[in-house]
């Protein structure tokens, strides 16, 4: 397999917080792996992983840990770690009522959409640890033909974008979507791709409204995206995303080893959208950043691909964290020709740093 990607973090994880992560994944505590019989967390480390699970979200598997004895550690470290998981929970219990409103907004104005990412892996690939996978803001995909409607539906119900799109039609022919913001300051990402750049341009979404998975927030209906096109974002996430690596790694192995989700349909539907080098390496990445030592048939074929070059250095932009500019260039080579001139005008400096430039969100 040709190597996409440079060493996936120039930061260690510490072994006590990849074992919290780890926690519940079939296989993983009688597989070995990375950090086999490590079972503890020191005063001289504690602040350190604890704020590192604060900044990814993963608060939760640490304080749980800790609490069932997976983790030894001080009393004051447990407190601590169980006070930043409450906080987290605060913040879940928001996220989800605006979630019911939004719903109400949307399905109101007619609009295709799903629930993507934090709250519906929650829901329905966590279900053991519900209260361990916390999120911080809301992810939707939303049908191409329906992005004004949305936008005008969200609009009517108090929620503006963070910033303004880059130029007029950029939004459906390129762009991965936007950051809208309520009243508080609060997110909603609205997705129309997984990735800006190479793989969002080639990236069909209306197939994914061809299904759907569902979960009941405040006795309403909330549509989700199918377990395969969960995993697809995840691997989006994980490899393109730029943030939130441990947890969004902790989301690929879920849903391959506890979900039990069709992998082999994700793989297809990416071959179509000729995106599976990204499933490939998320996969990979998954691994490697849990510490994994797990034989499964999806780690078995995502080690086996072999990934372009064209597709390898684009998604070495995005492992390296360029700026938003950079990762959107890597869309040249696959554009039409008659695109490109526009594209390239679009992208230009000045213009890039005056417009939207939708990053991806740490806290879903």
């Amino acid at each position: 397999m040709m190597s996409p990607r440079p060493p996936a973090d120039p930061r260690p994880t510490h072994p006590a917080l990849r074992s919290a992560v780890r926690r519940g994944l079939r296989g993983a505590d009688t597989a070995g792996g990375a950090d086999a019989g490590t079972a503890s967390l020191g005063d001289e480390d504690a602040a350190e992983v604890l704020a590192r699970a604060r900044l990814d979200r993963t608060t939760g598997f640490l304080a749980a840990a800790l609490l069932d004895g997976t983790l030894d550690a001080s009393d004051h470290t447990v407190d601590a770690a169980t006070n930043a998981w409450r906080r987290s929970l605060q913040g879940v219990v928001l996220v989800e009522a605006r979630a019911v409103r939004i719903a109400v907004a949307l399905d109101g104005a007619g609009v295709r959409w799903r629930l993507t990412k934090g709250a519906a892996l929650a829901h329905l690939d966590y279900r053991d640890q519900l209260a361990e996978r916390t999120f911080g803001d809301l992810d939707l995909m939303i049908h191409p033909d329906d992005w004004t409607a949305t936008l005008d539906a969200l609009g009517a119900a108090g929620l503006r974008r963070r910033t303004p799109e880059l130029r007029a039609g950029y939004d459906l022919r390129f762009g991965k979507g936007a950051t809208l913001v309520d009243e508080r300051g609060c997110e909603v990402d609205l997705h129309l791709r997984f990735a800006i750049g190479r793989f969002g341009v080639r990236s069909r979404t209306t197939e994914l409204f061809e299904r759907a998975d569902r979960i009941e927030l405040g006795g309403r209906v909330i549509p989700v995206l199918a377990g395969p096109d969960r995993l697809l974002h995840a691997c989006h996430h994980l490899v393109l995303g730029g943030c939130s690596a441990l947890r969004v790694a902790r989301d690929v192995a879920q849903l391959v080893l506890v979900s039990d989700v069709d992998w082999q349909a994700t793989v297809a539907t990416a071959q179509r959208w000729r995106v599976d080098a990204v499933v490939a390496a998320g996969i990979v990445e998954a691994w490697e950043r849990l510490g994994l030592e797990i034989d499964h048939p999806a780690h078995r074929w995502a080690m086996a691909h072999t990934t372009p070059r064209g597709d390898a250095r684009a998604i070495r932009v995005f492992a390296r964290a360029r700026p938003f500019r950079s990762q959107a260039l890597t869309a040249v080579p696959v554009l039409a020709w008659r695109r490109i001139p526009t594209y390239l005008w679009t992208l230009g400096p000045r213009r890039v740093a005056n417009g939207s430039a939708h990053r991806t969100s740490p806290r879903g």
